[in-house]
């Protein structure tokens, strides 16, 4: 993945240029009276000179060139965007080397370097999105709260990041920035379909709208996006497994999503720009239906001094279905999310030169559920959490940086936590750069894992899980080091890394449906009234992964690009007996290819490798009852053609080689064959 440039509001030529201190603009959300009908604009085309090239904001306290930035960084541009036919963020991903995935069912949960979604904070334009009390296991919501046509671009940084963003950056970061407001009137219209050629698997279209332009001329902008995204469900008998009740497993389910978000941007003067945020999503899965209500504030200033930023934001979701029973009735939960922030970005000369961060943070997180916190408590639970952290990038030498954070996390149930981060980049000429770094990081148990309250039924309505205020924070220790070449045309790349956390807390529990067994449980605390087990949360896992990472971008000809990256991946669990963790395919590869063929047809193809990978491994490490999928390759080929300036038609045949992955087990994951995709987009 290349950098993409940063984006700027440009006015004109007699006025100042305000430019976003960050990038990180409110995912936004219109006003409820918008009409439905217009789709994303194209990012507003600056002049080469004109542009920051190469420049990301999620690695650092502070605006930061790629090459230096502290952290492995991929960045899924606005181009790659446009020309892969992507039904959400994570197909975006698919191709980012160190990610992979693990399934709960069909749903697609990203991981970064081994390291499961629960570990992975996701960002929209820099404020975090957390639906986890909702949907306490299985949930892919987070990273499809956008759709694909509103994102600018994807900043993803691999390796612990707590120091700057706190608890659930244990893993990473994934940054989904969305499209910016210009200051002249764009707008567009954008529909699709997918249609499968195995007619048991289900089709998916979208159909999509944006506009964004000045309400006042280089005073008050606004932009708006809104999609309608749908799925038909696979056939009921597309799996040759079963189900403990003799049913068939299911392929993928039905899935309904809907977005509409606006923002307003108000650049109060030269030195001071504010955004303010609405919106609505609703996501539906099956029978699961969230629906996300969001509202912020953020305002951004330039002083003699430095730069500031302050973030104010919150939102309510709403479950319909609930956590799921074994009745299959309407048991609906409420959560709320709060959260505010803010930092301050100054220059000083201290020997050498400092570019300091200093910032304050607090989230506040509660939810109200009759149906599963039913204890001494009542049906509402609650934390909060503040913080303070600091980030100093010294510049040793002028081809030597050293950055230096750390973090004082004050959690309610947990105290003070500290997240230290140290980390190098030496620039050993114009083109070699050697950068690596160690980071410390924690994350507190979610809402309901920390809750007495919570009473969950599980083992398909014979067992139950509680939860504990006995836990502790997850501990993790990250490394990572390595070397990249990047000159004109060709780049490579390549980074190992080492992983490790310390009293992970098991996600769902050990938990067993037998009450003779549940007796050799550490974790059994009885039986419930109806005479099935009971079991909380505990810390006892510990967890390693380790591997390498390699990248290769080539451009032999101006029309002609090759992309191509590896992952090596060893995930183990080390608590008790030694033994791989699901869902970690020891081997990744990625390749692309971009021809353009005439001055409006661009050919593209893509392809992946996933090696062999555990579905479910027992925790007494017995392989013999293990599940596991095979190695498999897909294919994809799509075309762009630009029928003119306003009007572009793209097609494509995805997975041509029919590689279908089918369930023969519950722990099993579905990869749909050969399709065939159709795009049409208008601008105006």
């Amino acid at each position: 993945m290349t950098s993409y440039a940063f984006s700027r509001i440009t006015k004109n030529r007699d006025h100042k240029t305000f430019r976003s201190l960050s990038g990180l603009t409110g995912p936004g959300i219109l006003f409820a009276s918008l009409l439905a009908s217009t789709a994303l604009a194209k990012a507003q085309e600056l002049p080469e000179d004109d542009m920051l090239s190469a420049i990301v904001v999620t690695a650092a306290g502070s605006e930061t060139d790629v090459i230096n930035a502290p952290a492995t960084v991929s960045v899924v541009t606005a181009e790659e965007i446009e020309k892969l036919p992507a039904q959400d963020a994570r197909e975006l991903l698919e191709a980012v080397p160190g990610i992979t995935f693990n399934y709960s069912g069909n749903l697609k949960k990203v991981q970064i370097r081994g390291l499961s979604e629960r570990y992975t904070l996701f960002l929209i334009d820099g404020k975090r999105v957390n639906s986890d009390p909702n949907v306490f296991r299985g949930n892919d919501y987070d990273s499809g709260w956008v759709p694909v046509e509103a994102i600018e671009r994807i900043e993803v940084v691999r390796g612990a990041m707590s120091s700057l963003y706190g608890s659930d950056a244990i893993g990473g970061v994934v940054n989904i920035i969305t499209k910016k407001a210009q200051n002249e009137w764009h707008g567009s219209l954008t529909t699709e379909v997918t249609v499968q050629e195995n007619r048991k698997s289900g089709d998916y279209g979208r159909g999509s709208f944006s506009l964004s332009g000045p309400l006042v001329k280089d005073k008050l902008f606004l932009k708006t996006f809104g999609s309608y995204d749908v799925r038909a469900a696979d056939d009921d008998d597309i799996n040759p497994g079963l189900q403990s009740n003799g049913s068939n497993l299911p392929g993928f389910l039905e899935s309904d999503d809907k977005f509409i978000d606006g923002t307003a941007t108000w650049l109060v003067n030269d030195s001071h720009e504010m955004d303010f945020n609405l919106g609505f999503s609703s996501r539906k899965e099956d029978q699961t239906t969230l629906e996300r209500k969001s509202v912020g504030v953020t305002h951004r200033g330039e002083y003699d001094f430095g730069s500031s930023e302050i973030k104010v934001y919150g939102d309510q979701i709403h479950n319909d279905y609930g956590h799921g029973n074994t009745s299959g009735t309407m048991q609906p939960n409420t959560a709320y999310n709060f959260n505010a922030d803010g930092k301050v970005n100054t220059e000083v000369e201290l020997i050498v030169p400092h570019k300091l961060t200093v910032g304050a943070a607090y989230k506040y997180q509660e939810i109200d559920d009759e149906f599963v916190l039913t204890g001494g408590g009542g049906s509402q639970s609650s934390v909060w959490q503040g913080a303070i952290f600091a980030e100093d990038q010294a510049k040793i030498t002028d081809r030597f940086e050293m950055t230096f954070g750390t973090r004082f996390d004050n959690h309610e149930k947990f105290g003070w936590n500290l997240s230290p981060r140290v980390y190098g980049v030496y620039n050993l000429t114009d083109e070699f750069t050697l950068k690596g770094g160690w980071s410390s990081s924690f994350k507190a148990p979610t809402l309901l894992e920390n809750s007495t309250n919570w009473y969950q039924i599980s083992c398909g309505g014979s067992c139950y899980m509680v939860g504990s205020d006995d836990l502790d924070p997850e501990i993790g220790s990250s490394f990572e080091a390595g070397v990249s070449y990047d000159k004109d045309l060709f780049s490579v790349g390549l980074t190992g890394f080492h992983n490790q956390i310390k009293d992970m807390i098991p996600y769902p529990p050990a938990r067993t449906s037998d009450p003779v067994a549940a007796l050799s449980y550490a974790n059994y605390i009885g039986l419930a009234a109806d005479g099935n087990p009971m079991f909380s949360y505990e810390n006892i896992d510990e967890a390693r992964t380790m591997g390498i990472e390699a990248s290769l971008s080539l451009r032999p000809r101006d029309d002609l690009t090759i992309t191509a990256n590896y992952t090596y991946l060893d995930a183990k669990a080390m608590s008790g007996v030694k033994r791989p963790l699901a869902y970690q395919p020891e081997h990744t590869v990625n390749v692309g290819v971009d021809w353009q063929a005439t001055e409006h047809l661009t050919l593209s193809a893509k392809g992946n490798y996933s090696g062999d990978q555990y579905t479910y491994v027992p925790t007494d490490g017995n392989m013999s009852n293990a599940s596991k999928v095979d190695g498999y390759f897909t294919a994809d080929v799509t075309s762009t053609y630009d029928v003119n300036d306003n009007f572009t038609l793209k097609a494509g045949v995805l997975n041509i080689a029919d590689k279908q992955i089918y369930r023969d087990v519950s722990d099993d994951f579905n990869v749909d064959g050969r399709r065939y995709y159709f795009s049409a987009n208008m601008r105006f």
